[in-house]
């Protein structure tokens, strides 16, 4: 199948209808006559043990446990279902198809991770659904804020973010594990991938890039090597396939800026994946400074980190010039309390906070840190005093944000609901 496009609904509700069970996650609304579906959630997975959980208030309920296929079915289609002795009420027919996604193992979308592949669809949320209050939910559960707190911490076991914003209405989600990348080790020399899967029969993993490739039959779960005799070329992809379907992946370009790292990737040296990084110089996604800026080139470093986060995020490296030669970062002061600093400039300077993870990279004896900055949907801006200032990021520069830029910037910023 297509890595995304639209499924029938119909053929969705045919889906469930085969399964003998499937795993449910409701988010329901009450209102003064029902209780009707805010946000469902459905796993096709045969034979998962599943701790079941009721969390029940005045105005809202959660519940996870496992349906007859054909009781989420009649759900989806738009039929009111007794659900562990509640009378739920779906908000009508649904849209006639699904957004759909196929996704690789250890790929987050949704605020979701999983470490096989997956289908996911998706159906958006009407005007006619009902929207939860803003009241304190305080009953046979957890105590929160608000329906969006509880909401968050039912689905992810994570605090609410107004960034992770979802206007689903469904989410249903078929696991694929005929076969996927357990782990990938990546060494000076050497590529190995552990890999795992229920039905690998005729599967075959292939490393390419853009002057050949190394193909090899996979012959079972197990670990599979790849010779890298002058180191991982750029732009490399491991491919898992059968035929002319893949079952999973790993690209490796310059590392993708600013996003959560795939904890299934290993450097075995973190070398190899700084020259990688380095390999298209500085740009829109990459920013180099010698050592911890002081003065203006603090400004310019911090003014940067509120563009990476106004738009598709950034990665700056503190320990390499701008000829992007790797010089490290000073003996003194130590390294962690560098780190320190250049966490609290951010933390006293971008506004709202923007999301980073901070990290030290060993080069041949040579530590350079990287602030890897996420896009956060939004805008965020560089404060001096009372003053806020708006930046983008045009090739290598950082510029002041025109007020068109600006709007649209806040007007992409997600609104206060659940998902």
């Amino acid at each position: 199948m297509a890595n995304s496009g639209q499924t029938e609904t119909t053929e969705l509700v045919a889906m469930l209808n085969e399964r003998a069970a499937v795993n449910v996650r409701l988010a329901l609304v009450r209102d003064a006559e029902h209780w009707r579906l805010h946000h469902a959630q459905v796993t096709m997975d045969d034979g998962t043990p599943l701790a079941e959980r009721a969390w029940r208030y005045s105005t809202a309920a959660f519940l996870e446990l496992s349906l007859p296929g054909p009781t989420a079915a009649a759900l989806l289609r738009g039929d009111d279902q007794d659900v562990h002795g509640i009378p739920v009420v779906p908000p009508g027919p649904p849209s006639s198809s699904a957004s759909t996604s196929r996704l690789r193992s250890q790929e987050e979308w949704g605020r979701v991770t999983t470490s096989w592949p997956r289908t996911e669809w998706t159906i958006s949320r009407d005007n006619s659904t009902p929207q939860p209050g803003r009241d304190l939910l305080v009953g046979d559960g957890p105590s929160f804020l608000n329906f969006d707190q509880a909401l968050s911490a039912f689905l992810y076991q994570r605090p609410y973010e107004s960034t992770a914003d979802r206007a689903d209405l469904w989410r249903i989600v078929l696991p694929q594990r005929a076969g996927w990348l357990e782990q990938i080790t990546i060494g000076p020399d050497l590529l190995t991938a552990v890999v795992a899967g229920d039905d690998l029969d005729g599967a075959q993993l292939a490393l390419s890039w853009a002057a050949g490739d190394q193909p090899q039959p996979v012959n079972g779960p197990g670990t599979y090597s790849f010779p890298l005799p002058h180191g991982l070329a750029h732009d490399s992809l491991l491919m898992l396939r059968r035929e002319d379907q893949w079952l999973d992946w790993r690209h490796f370009p310059a590392p993708t800026y600013g996003r959560a790292r795939d904890a299934s990737v290993v450097w075995e040296q973190p070398g190899p994946e700084l020259d990688i990084l380095l390999a298209n110089g500085e740009g829109t996604y990459l920013e180099c400074k010698r050592e911890v800026p002081e003065g203006d080139s603090r400004k310019k470093m911090l003014k940067t980190i509120a563009a990476f986060a106004s738009r598709d995020g950034g990665t700056v490296l503190i320990g390499v010039r701008d000829d992007l030669q790797i010089v490290g970062l000073p003996e003194k002061p130590a390294v962690d309390k560098q780190e320190l600093a250049v966490v609290g400039m951010i933390r006293d300077s971008v506004e709202p906070p923007p999301p980073y993870e901070s990290r030290v990279i060993d080069h041949d004896g040579k530590k350079v840190l990287a602030i890897e900055v996420s896009g956060g949907g939004q805008m965020y801006a560089y404060r001096e005093g009372q003053r806020q200032e708006f930046y983008v990021r045009v090739g290598p520069n950082t510029v002041p944000a025109r007020h068109h830029e600006i709007a649209a910037g806040f007007q992409q910023a997600p609104t206060a609901r659940a998902f």
